[in-house]
């Protein structure tokens, strides 16, 4: 096990910066998740530190040895990638022992580590199978078995779920998550994937154009996104964010939807941000309020999604109601959301108050 420390790592190709000097402390046994959108430099602070990529500045350091110039097999990582990589012509124990046979480990440990980690994943039933005669979950647990049974300083995991039907992916993000906690190995999970992001974190980092955003407990970023772009990226639907204004005799909304009880500091424009979560039907006192015309039902089983613009205006909004919402498009409907539930952000994007 070990720590993973990055200090301003930039990475450049051409004229173009892909990452634009992160510095990160994640600790021994954490599970970091980076999640962004394409393009915004999670997979290219991967393989930088798993020594795939060459960085163009700075300094990374695994269990406080400066890895900068060695390769990666001299790192001490594994990376399980979203294609399984493993050998189509080897048997499943055969793909889990190849790494430590060229190592010169003795046949006895290797036994000992393919038998433990076979058994950790379920995988005992197939050890004698080639991967074409696995289904896509069964080779992602080898993937991960090959990866576990070298007892790396770290895991690095690209996208490992991303070619899995929804169901598997649930099932596998709750084994990736049992198999960290018990194995307390520090661990570095690349995805797009909001849900997995949210689930398997103990801290999310949230990238934008090769910088970091924010990072915190996926929680701490839900409840209280630093930007703008964190508030609309985190979250499924996004936060609704309204373009406001403070005026002397109060907040000044667009369509008619108005807001008491709720005094963000500063002068002049600003972006009012609710959770669609956050909305109730019906009226209230201090808070944000708005009559809308329904567009859209989206019923998601224990909930439904519902999207409006206040009558006679054209802002967008979403909100969400238990179970089956009753209301159909075209219909009017009142909506309440607390003052508790409101953020502001400034013209910078950056979050105003606590």
């Amino acid at each position: 096990m070990a720590s993973i420390t990055l200090r301003d790592v930039r990475k450049r190709y051409g004229e173009t910066e892909a990452v634009r000097g992160i510095s990160l402390d994640i600790e021994d046994g954490e599970l970091l998740v980076l999640v962004g959108p394409s393009g915004c430099g999670k997979s290219t602070l991967l393989r930088m530190i798993a020594g795939l990529e060459t960085i163009t500045a700075g300094t990374i350091e695994i269990g406080g040895r400066v890895v900068n110039d060695l390769e990666p097999s001299d790192r001490n990582i594994a990376m399980v990638f979203q294609n399984y990589a493993l050998y189509p012509h080897m048997t499943v124990r055969q793909n889990l022992s190849y790494g430590l046979k060229n190592r010169g480990m003795k046949a006895a440990e290797i036994e000992r580590r393919v038998g433990a980690t076979a058994a950790s994943l379920e995988i005992e039933g197939f050890l004698d199978r080639k991967p074409g005669q696995l289904s896509g979950g069964q080779r992602q647990r080898v993937a991960m078995g090959r990866a576990i049974v070298r007892e790396p300083a770290a895991f690095l995991f690209d996208e490992p779920l991303s070619n899995l039907d929804a169901k598997l992916r649930v099932q596998m993000r709750i084994e990736i998550r049992r198999l960290q906690r018990a194995l307390a190995t520090t661990s570095v999970y690349v995805t797009h994937d909001q849900m997995e992001a949210m689930t398997l974190a103990d801290r999310l980092v949230v990238l934008n154009a090769g910088l970091v955003e924010q990072v915190g407990r996926p929680i701490d970023l839900y409840e209280k996104p630093a930007s703008l772009f964190v508030a609309g990226f985190v979250g499924s639907p996004g936060m609704n964010l309204l373009p406001a204004e403070r005026r002397a005799d109060g907040l000044s909304l667009a369509d008619g939807i108005r807001v008491s009880g709720f005094a963000p500091a500063g002068d002049g424009a600003f972006t009012l941000g609710v959770r669609p979560e956050a909305f109730v039907l019906g009226e209230g006192t201090d808070g944000l309020s708005a009559e809308v015309e329904v567009t859209a039902v989206e019923l998601v089983g224990a909930e439904s999604y519902v999207h409006g613009t206040p009558t006679g205006g054209r802002t967008p909004l979403i909100f969400r109601v238990p179970g089956r919402s009753g209301l159909d498009i075209g219909q009017p409907a009142r909506i309440f959301a607390p003052a508790a539930a409101l953020h502001a952000f400034g013209q910078d994007g950056k979050r105003i108050g606590s």
